[in-house]
């Protein structure tokens, strides 16, 4: 048996041995599809060309086509050459050709099992060996392809290949009184055939001829509504006398033994680029193919928009389906949507996919869930419950037998959730999610820009989402640069219009949030510092401890706020990930005033201002004399600054960064006082704990703001303290050079106490010998 498979049957899918291969850009994995509808026959060139550029073609289309099989051949089977006798895929002057002695092809499995059923000696075998070739389709032939094959004459001649074997095996079904082991695959093809009457009207005498009457009548109510609106037609007599046996009783089969109950498969097709999360793949399987007496085994999901919760649920529910034969339901709850789906209407879903349909469907709710719990008994079914508001929607969706596992996907924190093992997917790593890059771009443009590479997965802030988003971009612009994609990333005005799903995410889960959460994640996100406490967002938000520790509360339970530890001082610390804090200052910008946009952002620094300089009077030992401007302040009451105080030097650890950022954002803004007086609180601290990197970016930023806007006063503090920077760093001249500088402007500006204290600190340094060179 060869090691190299192909799926075509569905989404195409890869593998060597029991690796699956990914292909990386659409046109690539477009050329290997094409090879495969026609494997075991010479493929032209030329119809490769036309069947994907069209009119459309570059000068260096053959070059292109070449370089396509080239890859693939080297990502599919590395080592083998065009020219390899055991190589998989042949060239033939201008044509290529997939052997089929090299590889598995499911195309050509499912071809000779339609075979064997028509050459069969039996009917009964006939039937097995047709719904055994039937069971090799996942979905319509190349679903993940159809936006690049769409209407393709090769794909539609294959799909009428499973059509025709499908009918054939309902027909033989009925005659033998077995018309119930067909349904499942009929309502596969009659979903992906919603106007397809032949499909429809097998579907309706095999509903009728299991017992099925009501939902054989409504399929018909169903199909005669759609060919009337969409078509404008009537039904075709083939339907319309179908209709009529139901009606008449005419499909019932006696002596029929009993009909096993439906295998429904409602999973969405999974994601043929799935990178990265392989140990909690191996951790939730084993959960959940637990067959251990006990409470049912429960998996929930949860996180922020786009991190890829539902990818992960899907990608787990195909790769365990093996595990439930009883089948695998799935459902979009919507509940990040402004009106989540009813549970009731999902039931009804549910129960029908498990063949009970029309009046056996009670009306009320709690009936249709004990029905439910009922035909779910003792079957091994795995339940997908994907993006749940909350538990009460899902609680009436839960089987009750242990026989069945529960997956559950939200953006909400599901917290309390009795004998639930509960994942709270993270970011990518930046490995993984480089990878992820790689797999949808192409390793081959990637490679040639490795630290582009890097930036672009840090701008997208390694979620899956926006890290799709922006390698679909390039995909789909060939000419660009990756250095390109993450220059327009980088934009802070326009970055987010390079990740439309990103911003379409996040504003699902920005409706759901009340008015003062919305309003505090917009002024919040106004704010450059890398993480704050709840004093701070009281302050920001004018409101108390309590009101904003409720609203932090509600924007972590919706993830557009993460948590970020303990302080030194005992406070919890939250950040926002880089794509909410854009969002949230679009949102600003777009929603507040001028006015209150500026105003925000100064009561911020105000209020870090007033701690700081607060801070720095309480230090045990000081070096210079503090010296203060024109900055408003805002300091917050004594009952919140008093407890955060205590340990002043504690404090300024915990708010280092947030200072620095204070300062550069002052800085940018153009706030020339802030910036200096933010700076200089921080003085005596970094002398005390020597962060001298921080004081050389924080009085460097604040200088040239002062410089900018001619304030004197600002220039000559902030000289004053890169002074002290370039002693402490050994550089004794240019100290005292800059501190002669800053002298000299608190001379010209008649600032008596900076010129004195800084005339005292040059007659000191100067008392000190020059260390030996």
């Amino acid at each position: 048996m060869t090691d190299i498979r192909f799926r075509l049957l569905g989404p195409l899918r890869v593998w060597r041995g029991e690796t699956e291969v990914k292909i990386g850009s659409d046109k690539q994995r477009a050329v290997l599809a094409l090879l495969l509808l026609r494997a075991g026959s010479p493929v032209r060139r030329q119809e490769i060309i036309d069947t994907l550029w069209g009119d459309d073609t570059p000068e260096s289309v053959v070059n292109l086509v070449q370089t396509y099989v080239g890859r693939l051949r080297r990502q599919i089977d590395p080592g083998k050459g065009a020219y390899s006798a055991s190589t998989w895929l042949a060239g033939m002057g201008t044509a290529y050709v997939v052997r089929l002695d090299r590889c598995d092809v499911d195309l050509v499995r499912f071809r000779a099992g339609v075979a064997g059923a028509r050459s069969a000696t039996s009917p009964e075998e006939s039937l097995a060996l047709l719904l055994s070739a039937l069971r090799m389709w996942n979905g319509p032939c190349l679903a993940d392809l159809d936006h690049v094959l769409r209407g393709h004459p090769w794909v539609r001649a294959i799909e009428h290949e499973r059509i025709d074997t499908l009918l054939e095996a309902a027909k033989i079904a009925q005659r033998l009184g077995r018309s119930a082991d067909v349904i499942p695959q009929l309502r596969a093809v009659a979903t992906a055939e919603p106007l397809n009457e032949a499909v429809h009207t097998a579907l309706v005498l095999a509903l009728a001829a299991s017992g099925m009457q009501a939902e054989a009548l409504a399929e018909y109510g169903l199909i005669r509504l759609r060919l009337a609106e969409e078509l404008g037609v009537d039904p075709g007599s083939q339907l319309r006398d179908a209709y009529f046996q139901v009606l008449r009783q005419e499909t019932r089969y006696e002596g029929a033994g009993p009909a096993e109950p439906p295998c429904p498969s409602l999973l969405p097709a999974d994601i043929a680029d799935f990178t990265g999360r392989d140990k909690l793949v191996e951790q939730l399987s084993g959960l959940i193919a637990d067959r251990r007496p006990g409470p049912i085994p429960v998996s929930t999901i949860t996180g922020r928009a786009g991190v890829g919760k539902s990818t992960l649920a899907v990608h787990l529910a195909h790769r365990m389906s093996g595990d439930f034969p009883g089948g695998q339901l799935y459902a979009d709850l919507r509940g990040s949507a402004e009106q989540p789906a009813d549970p009731s209407r999902v039931l009804t879903r549910f129960l029908r996919s498990l063949g009970i349909g029309g009046q056996a469907i009670p009306e009320d709710a709690d009936e249709r869930a004990e029905l439910y719990r009922t035909q779910l008994a003792g079957r091994r079914v795995l339940v997908v419950l994907d993006d749940a508001a909350d538990q009460a929607q899902v609680r009436p969706l839960l089987p009750g037998s242990p026989s069945c596992s529960v997956i559950v996907t939200s953006r909400s924190r599901m917290a309390g959730w009795p004998g639930a093992h509960a994942v709270d997917l993270d970011l990518l790593e930046p490995h993984h999610a480089g990878d992820l890059l790689a797999v949808i771009v192409g390793a081959e443009r990637v490679a040639p820009e490795p630290e582009a590479a890097t930036e672009l997965v840090r701008l997208c802030g390694r979620l899956p989402l926006a890290i799709r988003g922006a390698a679909t971009r390039l995909a789909a612009r060939p000419h660009w640069t990756l250095a390109r994609m993450a220059g327009r990333m980088a934009d802070e005005r326009r970055g987010l219009d390079e990740l439309s799903d990103v911003r379409a995410t996040l504003a699902l889960g920005y409706r759901r949030l009340d008015g003062p959460a919305q309003r505090a994640l917009r002024l919040l996100g106004l704010l450059d510092l890398p993480t704050f406490a709840p004093w701070l967002v009281a302050g920001v938000l004018e409101a108390s401890t309590e009101s904003a520790e409720d609203l932090i509360d509600a924007l972590a339970d919706a993830y557009f706020l993460d948590t970020a530890g303990v302080d030194a001082v005992g406070q919890p610390r939250y950040r926002f990930h880089e794509l909410v804090r854009r969002y949230a200052r679009e949102l600003a910008l777009r929603e507040e005033s001028e006015a209150t946009v500026s105003t925000v952002v100064i009561r911020a620094l105000a209020i870090l201002l007033a701690l700081a300089q607060d801070a720095d009077g309480r230090l045990p030992y000081t070096v210079r004399a503090p010296l203060y401007g024109r900055s408003p302040r805002w300091p917050p009451p004594a009952a919140v600054r008093e407890p955060l105080l205590a340990d002043p030097l504690a404090w300024f650890d915990s708010e280092r960064p947030c200072l620095v950022a204070a300062v550069l954002q002052a800085s940018g803004l153009g706030h020339d006082e802030l910036a200096w007086e933010l700076a200089a609180a921080t003085l005596n601290a970094a002398i005390t704990r020597t962060p001298w990197a921080e004081i050389g970016a924080t009085h460097r930023s604040a200088l040239l703001v002062c410089r900018a806007t001619g304030n004197r006063r600002g220039e000559a503090v902030m000289l004053r303290g890169l002074g002290e920077l370039d002693h402490h760093l050994g550089r004794r001249q240019e100290c005292l050079d800059t501190l002669n500088r800053a002298r000299a402007l608190f001379a010209e500006i008649r600032d008596a106490p900076g010129e004195a204290d800084t005339a005292a600190r040059l007659d000191a340094l100067r008392a000190r010998p020059a260390p030996a060179t």
